[in-house]
């Protein structure tokens, strides 16, 4: 299989991210997002596992390393739990549109935690993203719909993916990549049962078709989706990946429309052509930096 196949694959299967989510009704944010990073990191584990056994002993890692995969953790676990909300709580197209402007987010702080310094295209493409996440969020807070707080759950969720993002980029030459995930997942698996616990939501008390499907949302876009995207950003330029994943919000509304008849509204379009062109320029400015996606 060539990486551009294997991208394509990807991003069809990161793209029924959201529609999964939806299909668990109302099951509580925390709970979907514990179940996905708990399937996950025993997927990645019992993969490891059989592949090479060794590589999961951390013995030899940095103290440093260590702490900043815990932080990654939390930060994962924070990122799931806002972006899942925010797929209960806005439309698919808004949610997808506004957490994909992590790029430009990443961007905007790499120099502070990196010493990265990015040209005369990170000041414009901030404010043509701005500019878009002004006019989606804005028409929802003028509509007083409900929808103003899933659109700031989104944003949230990529802060949240962006600092994630950074420490990934720091760790890539200190660790191999599935033990560097399964210490990640593992971490963001612990942080959301002592959410839930705090929460006191029930752990098990689901129906099985809502299991079922959470298993499936760690399955195929974790597991099939993001090692994929993985595999492909090692063969292929990053900028390349970065600019196909571009295509999960336009495959996820299809989605979203096919299967419940959900469309944008309003003045939606504008606003994801704002945020469009800003990531695109963030992408080009920072096609050699950016990390790979996880």
């Amino acid at each position: 299989m060539s990486a551009l196949s294997g991208l394509l694959i990807a991003v069809f299967a990161v793209s029924w991210s959201s529609i999964f989510i939806r299909w668990c009704g109302d099951t509580p944010a925390l709970i979907i997002s514990f179940y996905r990073m708990f399937w996950s990191t025993l997927l990645l584990f019992s993969y490891q596992l059989i592949a090479n056994p060794a590589a999961l002993s951390y013995r030899k890692i940095k103290k440093r390393s260590k702490k900043l995969m815990i932080i990654a953790g939390v930060l994962l676990a924070f990122h799931f739990a806002t972006w899942i909300a925010s797929i209960q709580l806005t439309t698919i197209s808004h949610s997808l549109v506004l957490e994909s402007t992590h790029p430009v987010i990443a961007l905007i702080i790499s120099p502070i935690f990196l010493k990265e310094k990015g040209g005369i295209n990170t000041i414009f493409a901030a404010i043509i993203t701005l500019s878009g996440i002004t006019i989606i969020t804005g028409q929802d807070l003028y509509l007083a719909n409900g929808k103003f707080w899933g659109d700031m759950l989104a944003l949230a969720g990529a802060l949240f993916v962006s600092f994630y993002i950074l420490i990934a980029r720091h760790q890539r030459s200190k660790i191999e990549l599935i033990p560097y995930l399964i210490a990640v997942y593992g971490m963001a698996t612990l942080v959301l049962l002592l959410l839930i616990m705090i929460s006191g939501y029930p752990l098990f008390d689901y129906p099985l078709v809502t299991h079922f499907v959470m298993i499936l949302l760690a399955v195929i876009p974790t597991g099939i989706g993001h090692s994929l995207i993985n595999w492909a950003a090692r063969k292929i330029e990053i900028y390349k990946v970065n600019f196909t994943i571009l295509g999960e919000p336009v495959i996820a509304s299809l989605l979203a429309y096919l299967i419940f008849g959900e469309k944008p509204y309003g003045v939606f379009y504008l606003g994801a052509t704002f945020i469009l062109i800003g990531i695109i320029l963030t992408l080009i400015e920072y096609s050699q930096k950016i990390p790979d996606q996880l």
